[in-house]
């Protein structure tokens, strides 16, 4: 009876090995479709992107305050050292001392003319007026 089994089992074994095989086949071929779906639907986005009309680019808002100016001018500075900073902690390599500077120039810089151009007299002692005797 084990020699029957074996026979018995041969054949529904090829035949679960064939299905199988159409089974991953006829899987693959959906995947394809499903990614080929995807890649025209992304191009399609793309085209109507293209298609928008251009924002034009935000100017800066009417009665910004000085410390809100100087964040929005000196971002850029503030994200290229921030980055420095993350990698610095992590490697204990990097010298982000200069980008802090840059950072530290373009917004006591920034302060400095919005404080000039309202008519607010800096302290020698605060933080602009050393600035101020740095700069001159």
């Amino acid at each position: 009876m084990g020699a029957n089994h074996s026979q018995t089992s041969s054949p529904l074994s090829a035949v679960d090995a064939t299905s199988n095989d159409d089974i991953k086949k006829e899987n693959l071929r959906s995947n394809t479709n499903i990614e080929a779906t995807a890649t025209s639907s992304q191009s399609n986005d793309e085209k109507n992107i293209g298609n928008k009309k251009t924002s034009k680019i935000k100017s800066a808002p009417k009665n910004e305050s000085g410390y809100a100016k100087a964040e929005r001018i000196c971002r850029k500075k503030k994200r290229v050292y921030d980055a420095c900073y993350t990698a610095a902690l992590s490697s204990k390599e990097e010298d982000c001392e200069e980008l802090f500077d840059t950072y530290r120039s373009c917004f006591l810089r920034v302060l400095t003319k919005d404080m000039e151009k309202r008519g607010v007299k800096v302290n020698s002692g605060s933080m602009l007026g050393e600035y101020q005797d740095e700069v001159s």
